[in-house]
């Protein structure tokens, strides 16, 4: 018998945390296995159903007629599990795709081939595709349904679009095969995925405040900080934040106010890029959407550094609770993003606000502090305010998702409005495309 050949294209749209322009057979894998079981009990019930009705007859009749219906249909069920069992065997599949990376925002293409090797006939044969999260668990499924001639094979090839940065696996997740009657159905497992990295895009800081203050602000950053020596050139007033071993007693009780000791700085000219992951509360989507922002912004204020010859940091709290501060070649970033925790409502670990004020007052700190973060508060503002008075060069990414209206976003950002007469520079953001033109 000749091989037949057809194609069949896949519809399959994606967002991160929501389900988008799924075909009409689509469910989320939290829905599918009660589902399966509810099918699994009534096809037993059914069974036992027609046993019982083929039964009927030898209460009547005592010769093989009787008993006749009742091997009926006892034979066409075995023949039918015997049929599912070889048809399990016979199904082969291999899938296709590219590069297992992509730029956010883009699309992932894949093909998947099913083929039936064997000279019987699949009455019914259900692929499901399904692309996982960040967090490992199925964030959408699709499904087709199809029959399969003896040597026939089928093409599924569709497009994923990827809205968010992070890593995912996608592809062909299982297989479901039923038999002749549509009593027994088994799964082959997809297990070997292909697993993509969606990478953060990078924009220009083409706004004239960025590209001709911060280099300039840098060159004037060797000033006094405040460090554990035991030795110190002179006192000043106490700042809020200053360590509490750090004050001088004795001068303070002489004094109106608090004094603390000044130490010989070491600043140099460099950014320090803080990371904050703490976010108010919001819908999955839009959490994700602040992730974006915070780490592409980052990732150009470093590329920005980098081009101009400065030394840079990146600071954020990991996923394990500890803090990581990374330097380096500005190469790929895959690593350093799936090392981050993601956005979330809930603390864990040391808050942004500690490592803001910790890489402002380190003795070897850079002269350039830059916070990005999604949790404006009157504390960060107070404590930019110290930054800029010990002579630092503090500048703060706010990051104003949409759903801030009005009222709401004005509110959000009063905190950052003070610092207007100090000369801090804080730029607020819906997406970090704001930033300029994307590079790359």
């Amino acid at each position: 018998m000749t091989s037949a050949r057809s194609s069949v294209g896949v519809p399959f749209g994606v967002r991160k945390h929501a389900a988008a322009r799924l075909p009409a057979r689509s469910a989320a894998s939290g829905q599918r296995a009660p589902r399966n079981r509810r099918q699994t009990l009534l096809k037993v019930l059914v069974c036992v159903v027609a046993l019982v009705v083929a039964a009927v007859p030898t209460l009547f009749l005592n010769t093989i007629y009787g008993y006749l219906p009742v091997l009926v249909v006892g034979f066409s069920m075995a023949f039918s599990a015997a049929c599912l069992w070889i048809l399990k065997r016979s199904l082969a599949y291999t899938e296709e795709f590219g590069l297992a990376s992509c730029r956010r925002g883009s699309n992932f293409d894949f093909e998947v081939r099913i083929k039936n090797r064997s000279p019987l006939v699949f009455p019914k044969v259900e692929p499901w595709f399904a692309v996982s999260s960040l967090f490992e668990a199925d964030d959408t499924l699709s499904s087709a349904v199809i029959t399969l001639a003896p040597r026939e094979e089928r093409d599924f090839s569709f497009s994923v679009r990827f809205d968010h940065i992070g890593t995912y696996s996608a592809g062909l997740r299982r297989i479901v095969i039923t038999d002749l009657l549509g009593l027994f159905s088994t799964t082959l497992e997809n297990t070997k995925r292909c697993r993509i990295s969606v990478e953060p895009k990078m924009y220009a800081l083409d706004r004239p405040y960025l590209l001709d203050k911060t280099p300039s602000d840098s060159e004037r950053m060797i000033v006094p900080t405040v460090t554990d020596t035991s030795e110190y050139i002179g006192v000043r007033e106490y700042v809020w934040g200053d360590p509490i071993k750090t004050i001088h007693w004795k001068l303070s009780a002489r004094a109106e106010n608090y004094l603390t000791k000044q130490f010989e700085g070491y600043g140099t000219v460099g950014v320090t890029i803080v990371l904050d992951f703490f976010s108010p509360s919001y819908d999955s989507e839009t959490l994700m959407s602040v992730f974006d922002c915070i780490v592409e912004t980052a990732l150009s204020v470093g590329n920005y550094a980098y081009e101009n010859g400065m030394e840079y940091a990146f600071v954020y709290t990991a996923r394990t609770g500890e803090k990581r501060k990374y330097q380096g070649h500005f190469t790929g970033f895959a690593e350093l993003v799936d090392d981050m925790p993601g956005v979330s409502a809930e603390k864990g670990g040391r808050t942004g606000i500690e490592l803001l004020r910790e890489e402002g007052t380190a003795r070897y700190a850079h002269g350039n502090i830059v916070y990005c973060t999604a949790n404006v508060t009157e504390e960060l503002a107070g404590v930019v305010s110290e930054l800029k008075a010990r002579k630092k060069n503090p500048m703060v990414f706010a990051v104003t998702p949409e759903t801030l209206k009005d009222k709401q976003r004005e509110d959000f950002l009063r905190p950052l409005r003070l610092l207007s007469n100090t000369g801090v520079t804080w730029i607020a953001l819906a997406d970090a495309s704001e930033l300029g033109k994307e590079l790359r």
